[in-house]
């Protein structure tokens, strides 16, 4: 073993034992989050299955195999993942093939005939460099990598439960406009048929021309409300389209759903709405500690910490290692033949004056980290108020469909009254058509009211995290 290679061993056995230093360890910010229920909660992955909808259904997994931003967020993931395997390739000696070709002349009329002619010299052979970690420089950029991989893909996760919930509740909106054009549909044809019985009535000279302009009047009022609810309609199916990620030639094509039956009594029209499924009124802090987005901003926060460390081992030299090994030939007399030749060494490079290079990267590194853990700390207050702003809307929808329910109720009684009361003359048409009115309008509001539960409970499922 030459004197050499025996210098070089050395240098590889204290850079792997007695020259490597431990950085401080990342340790997760302490936040104060109420205390955990007795019972932990679950939330299905598919949570959108709750509401018994198959074309929901359908309509979240095509969103979850076209959706563009998905495929964004599925190109970050692919891309973390190659940084994962570039900064891991660092830690491995590099491998080079070498080929080498000079020529050279000496004019030093020393009486060798190699000094005066063009000697022409070829080698190839393989170069290994490898830089030892003696400081955990490289080891803290795998740490940071492998955290940006592993965010990326809690990000892709939180894109896949916003794309998901979007979904839900741009369906739930068309079919409130699909009930809400139903309602108002019927509710005109009826006022148009109230219109021209008491047009027929003006004109046997037993009615008055006022009742019939008033019930004129109320049918263009209602029907004028037509297309308005007709463009909503198309407009959110248009939305809807987009974000299951229709081709252009498909987008043109309506998306099926299931067709609005009669109305009944004062609920909304039959097969309008999906299920409106129970869900728990708690806060799990554990589950939300989990939420995709959540967990993202905290692996950022380990990657930004692993940065720092990495910038500070800058301050510290590097040891490297090298070996150049093959076959030279060459037209020098003094070689014949292909003789084989190798070429060890080392060095050990650390600075000495960068004019503050590497201390304004340290402040850089730590500034970045320093937003990192900003940045988590407003993820995690933002899950919390999402999901008590989720409970107070199912509370509070919940109530308001109940009162609007009860009003419709009565609104419909109203309405067989002033009935009784017209048939038996002691009222006029225009008594009757007011309360119909009335009644269309509660029956607007309650279809409202019924997209308001159905949102709530979707986006209470999107603050926990969607079962992520």
């Amino acid at each position: 073993m030459t004197p050499l290679f025996r210098s070089v061993l050395l240098l590889v056995v204290l850079g792997t034992t007695a020259c490597s230093t431990l950085w401080p360890e990342y340790e997760k910010p302490q936040i104060e989050v109420p205390p955990a229920p007795l019972k932990p909660l679950t939330v299905d992955r598919q949570w959108w299955k709750a509401f018994g909808d198959p074309v929901l259904d359908r309509l979240v997994d095509e969103a979850l195999q076209n959706n563009l931003d998905l495929a964004k967020a599925a190109a970050n993931v692919a891309e973390a993942r190659a940084n994962v395997g570039s900064a891991q390739a660092l830690l491995s000696p590099r491998v080079d093939g070498a080929i080498n070709a000079a020529s050279s002349q000496r004019q030093l009329s020393l009486g060798s005939k190699d000094f005066d002619d063009v000697v022409s010299t070829g080698s190839i052979g393989a170069a290994v460099n490898w830089e030892i970690d003696l400081w955990d420089r490289i080891r803290q950029m795998n740490d940071a990598a492998l955290a940006r991989f592993a965010a990326s893909e809690h990000a892709r996760n939180a894109t896949t439960l916003s794309i998901s919930s979007l979904v839900a509740d741009t369906w739930f909106q068309l079919r409130v406009l699909d009930a809400k054009l139903l309602v108002t549909r019927a509710a005109a044809a009826n006022m148009k048929s109230v219109a021209d019985l008491e047009l027929r009535r003006w004109k046997a000279e037993v009615g008055t021309e006022l009742a019939y302009i008033q019930s004129l009047a109320e049918y263009k009022a209602t029907e004028a409300r037509v297309p308005t609810f007709e463009e909503a309609v198309s407009q959110t199916e248009l939305a809807l389209k987009l974000l299951v990620g229709r081709s252009p030639r498909a987008i043109g094509e309506p998306v099926p759903r299931p067709s609005l039956q009669k109305l009944r009594g004062e609920d909304l029209p039959e097969g309008s709405m999906p299920t409106v499924p129970q869900t728990p009124r708690e806060v799990d802090s554990i589950l939300l500690l989990r939420r995709p987005d959540v967990a993202s901003a905290e692996l950022l926060l380990v990657a930004a910490h692993a940065d720092v460390n990495s910038a500070r081992a800058e301050f510290y030299p590097r040891l490297t290692i090298s070996l150049l090994a093959g076959f030279v030939a060459s037209t020098s007399s003094a070689i014949s033949g292909m003789p084989f030749f190798w070429e060890a060494g080392a060095s050990l490079i650390g600075p000495i004056y960068d004019g503050g290079l590497v201390q304004s990267k340290v402040d850089a590194a730590e500034a970045r980290r320093q937003k990192a853990l900003a940045h988590y700390q407003y993820t995690v207050s933002v899950a919390f108020r999402e999901v008590y702003q989720a409970l107070v809307q199912l509370e509070t929808s919940d109530r308001q469909f109940k009162s609007i329910q009860d009003e419709l109720t009565v609104r419909k009684r109203s309405i067989v009254l002033a009935e009784k009361s017209y048939d038996a003359g002691r009222t006029s048409k225009f008594e009757v058509l007011s309360e119909t009115v009335k009644a269309l309008n509660s029956a607007l509001l309650l279809a409202d009211a019924r997209f308001s539960q159905l949102t709530a409970r979707s986006q209470y499922y999107k603050a926990l995290g969607g079962g992520f």
